[in-house]
């Protein structure tokens, strides 16, 4: 009985210790919070798609405006007075909260669909969202931004860990049996990867995590250092930069069973941070007593979503959006032009 006391409050120690960590010196926190928030499961999986599909070129532009999006956010956040006033509105709150709906699904239709290629099935994929889902349901809804920013913070290091391996193995193994890829310079691929890249970029606007982010710094009512929230949000996208250049290579790599166990994983990891991020913007946009109620029936709802796919997910969400976001900052745009034409 002592020594499990003793265990206890060892634990509890370890978790201050990191948590006061956190709060002397939280850039790098918010750094990777932003990386393993906007990665998504699908940065991985759409991206080998993309370029065994429309080849090195379109995917490598997609690839970058994947790694601008957040950095593109903080500017345009920054030089537009009225943006953070107008996405932080009660309606706009709701309408990206909706959109959270989707990436909740997405992160889990990726955990399902990326074990279906194992010897586990996908059943076990589903098992892993739904456990994974109903964790979230219960952990994020206190002290939800500090263990939402620990998280994804420290998931994230592993991810980094485990796609070097993943990728090292893979090249290994793929030796003289390397897919062939083509640069996709032809008319279609080349529109298909701006597109795609375009569609990325409002993303960042939709989740209301990141404004909580930038209102937690600047509050600090937790006793949290205050920091430059543009050079973390640039930080963060740097970090997935790196990362999409680490895992870049399995494009051309071959699977075996066991790497696929593996890779499967990983993804799931990367959808773990996307996951928690999307379920306590839900929290934010709604509040707690509806947001749970919201989240509960993501994870009810979820089954009926699962034939879409993630890519059919992803395309749909993110032909949303960005008309949403335009809106957003063109409104927010207006607003700062009546204001100072009335001064």
């Amino acid at each position: 009985m002592a020594s499990a006391t003793t265990k206890c409050t060892r634990r509890k120690e370890r978790n201050m210790g990191i948590t006061k960590r956190f709060k002397d010196n939280p850039t790098a926190y918010y750094a990777l919070s932003v990386c393993a928030t906007w990665a998504g499961i699908g940065s991985l999986m759409n991206g080998v798609t993309m370029t065994q599909t429309y080849g090195i070129i379109p995917s490598a532009i997609w690839a970058f405006g994947n790694t601008l999006a957040c950095m593109l956010f903080v500017w345009i956040v920054g030089r537009v007075s009225y943006c953070r006033q107008v996405f932080c509105s009660r309606t706009m709150k709701l309408i990206c909260g909706i959109m959270c709906i989707f990436q909740s699904w997405l992160s889990m239709n990726g955990m399902q669909t990326i074990f279906a290629d194992t010897v586990l099935g996908e059943k076990s994929g589903m098992i892993i969202a739904y456990a994974l889902a109903t964790l979230f349901l219960i952990l994020l809804i206190r002290h939800g931004m500090v263990r939402n920013v620990l998280t994804d913070g420290y998931g994230w290091i592993a991810v980094y860990a485990l796609a070097v391996i993943v990728t090292a193995i893979a090249m290994i193994n793929s030796y003289g049996h390397y897919n062939e890829i083509s640069l996709g310079l032809n008319y279609e691929s080349m529109r298909t990867g701006i597109w795609k890249s375009i569609l990325l970029l409002p993303g960042p606007f939709t989740y209301p995590y990141f404004f909580e982010l930038l209102s937690y710094n600047e509050n600090n009512s937790d006793g949290t250092s205050e920091v430059n929230m543009k050079k973390a949000f640039v930080l963060g996208g740097l970090m997935f930069g790196a990362y999409m250049l680490i895992v870049f290579p399995l494009a051309w790599a071959q699977f075996s069973p066991a790497l696929n166990i593996i890779k499967a994983i990983l993804i799931t990891i990367i959808g773990t941070s996307t996951l928690s991020s999307a379920m306590y913007s839900i929290y934010i946009a709604f509040g707690k007593k509806i947001g749970f109620a919201v989240n509960a029936l993501i994870i009810l709802g979820w089954s009926i979503l699962i034939p879409l796919g993630v890519m059919g997910l992803w395309t749909l969400m993110a032909n949303i959006r960005i008309y949403l976001v335009g809106l957003g900052i063109v409104t927010a745009i207006v607003l700062g032009v009546i204001n100072k034409h009335e001064r």
